[in-house]
C-alpha cells in the first residue's frame, strides 16, 4: 500500500490549542485516499531528521517562549524545509506558530530573534490576546473555499511580500488593519485558524492530501466523503457569526 509520511513537530512543546485533531483528520483523509498513514513525532530527540522523507509537515501553536530553542534545533534544516515548500509539499502551521518561520519575531519586553526566514512577514507578540471567531474565503490547490474557524491572537503578522492565505469576512486577521488571513506558499499554509481546522473543513483537508500526493507524483482523483453534516454545521456557524455581527453593530450604535 501507499505510504503518507506525516511528521509532527514538537507535539509536546507546540500543545496549544487541541492541535491533534487537526492530525486526526490528515491522517484518516489519507486513508480515504488509499494511503496508510505513518505518522512521526519530531521533536528535540528526533535524530537524521530530513525534511524531504515527509509528504505534510505539521507545525501546531505554543508559547512564544519557547521559541527560541526550537528555532536553535530548526535552523541547520532551513535550506531542506525551503526546498520541501518550494517542491508543492505541505507545511502547515497554524496559531501564533506562523513566527517561526517568519524573518523577525519582535517580543512584547523589548528583545528580538530571528524566525526561520521562510516568509517575508515581520512577527510582533501583542500586549493583550485577542480571541474570536474567524470567517474568511480562500482559494487553495485550485479551489475557491470558505472557512470558519476560532482564532487566539498573540501576535500580529505583518506582511511584507507574501501571498494572504485568505480574505477575512469576520474577525481579526493577521493584523486587525486588513482583510489578509494568513500566508500561503505553493501547497504550504500559514493560518491563524486554531483547532479544529482540518475537521471542520473537511474540503481544505482533502485538498491538502491531493497536494501532497501530487508533489511525489501520485494522482488522488477523488476523495469519498459525506459533508452534509459539516455543511449544515458551517450554514449554522456562518448565520451565528454574521447574526453576532449585527448584534455587535446594534449596541454600538445605541
Amino acid at each position: 500500500m501507499k505510504t503518507m509520511n506525516i511528521a509532527w513537530l514538537f507535539p509536546d512543546t507546540l500543545y496549544l490549542h487541541g492541535e491533534r485533531g487537526n492530525i486526526l483528520a490528515l491522517m484518516r483523509f489519507s486513508e480515504l485516499a488509499g494511503f496508510k498513514a505513518e505518522l512521526k513525532k519530531v521533536d528535540f530527540e528526533t535524530e537524521d531528521f530530513d525534511p524531504m522523507n515527509y509528504d505534510i509537515i505539521f507545525c501546531p501553536p505554543g508559547e512564544m517562549v519557547s521559541y527560541p530553542v526550537i528555532l536553535e534545533w530548526l535552523r541547520p534544516y532551513k535550506h531542506q524545509f525551503e526546498a520541501f515548500v518550494e517542491a508543492g509539499r505541505p507545511l502547515i502551521v497554524t496559531g501564533n506558530s506562523i513566527a517561526l518561520w517568519c524573518s523577525k519575531v519582535l517580543r512584547k519586553n523589548g528583545s528580538e530573534f530571528e524566525g526561520m526566514g521562510l516568509l517575508s512577514v515581520e512577527a510582533k507578540e501583542n500586549e493583550a490576546v485577542y480571541g474570536d471567531d474567524i470567517y474568511f474565503s480562500c482559494h487553495y490547490h485550485g479551489v475557491d473555499m470558505e472557512i470558519i474557524g476560532n482564532q487566539i491572537q498573540m501576535a500580529d503578522f505583518t506582511n511584507q511580500g507574501e501571498e494572504p492565505f485568505g480574505r477575512v469576512l469576520y474577525g481579526y486577521g493577521n493584523t486587525g488593519k486588513n482583510r489578509e488571513e494568513g500566508f500561503q506558499r505553493k501547497n504550504s499554509i500559514f493560518t491563524n485558524t486554531l483547532a479544529p481546522m482540518l475537521v471542520v473543513t473537511p474540503e481544505l483537508t482533502i485538498e491538502i492530501i491531493k497536494a501532497a500526493a501530487e508533489s511525489k507524483g501520485e494522482l488522488v482523483e477523488n476523495i469519498e466523503f459525506d459533508m452534509e453534516l459539516e455543511e449544515k454545521s458551517f450554514a449554522t456557524k456562518r448565520e451565528f457569526i454574521f447574526g453576532k455581527e449585527s448584534r455587535l453593530t446594534n449596541c454600538k450604535e445605541q
